[in-house]
Parts: C-alpha cells; structure tokens; sequence
C-alpha cells in the first residue's frame, strides 16, 4: 500500500463526533477563562481593599525599618495607648497571620 492510500476517512457519524468533540473543548476552554477572571475579579478586589471588613480605626501608613519588629513600630507611633493594644490593632488593621514585619513592609497603622 502507497501513502497515498492511507488516508484516514471518516464516516459522517465520525465526522459529527469530530465536531461534537471540538465543540465541547471550544466551550470548556471559555468557561474556564471565565471562572479564571471571575476568581481573579473577586480575588483582586479583596485585595485592594483590606480594611473595607470594617475594623473601624483610622489609620496611616508606616515603612518597617531595618531592625524593626511590631512591638517597636508601635511604640514608635506616640500613641498615648498600651503597646499591645497598638500591636493588636495594627494586627487587626492588617490582617496579620503573625507577628513578623520584614523591613520595607509598608503598614497600616492607627492614628490615635
């Protein structure tokens, strides 16, 4: 038998579950680009706004300096307040996991 003559054929049913079979990868291929920007959507908007779960405490932002843990960032604010009432909040107001700040972090820290 030559190349020529090994071509595969199909017959229509074959060909109509060619069609089908593209059909259902075209259509997952969209719905999956659709759930992948929806969950990037929602995703990105909790990111952009932390606070918006409504801490209720006024805050500022502070760069961590080189050598600087939480504790010292608030004692560094000058807020009349117990340190680790300040820590808690700047915890809070962050929603930290932990206590480590590395420096360049930026926080968000209260005003008063």
């Amino acid at each position: 038998m030559s190349a020529q003559n090994q071509e595969l054929r199909l017959t229509t049913r074959g060909r109509q579950a060619v069609r089908l079979l593209r059909t259902l990868i075209v259509a997952a291929v969209i719905i999956g680009g659709a759930v992948l920007l929806a969950t990037q959507s929602f995703s990105a908007a909790a990111v952009a706004e932390p606070g918006s779960e409504g801490v209720g405490i006024e805050a500022d932002a502070v760069v961590v300096g080189e050598g600087e843990s939480l504790w010292t960032v608030a004692a560094n604010l000058g807020i009349d307040r117990d340190t680790r009432d300040v820590v808690s909040d700047i915890v809070d107001i962050n929603h930290l996991s932990t206590p480590t700040v590395h420096p360049g972090q930026t926080l968000d820290v209260p005003v008063e």
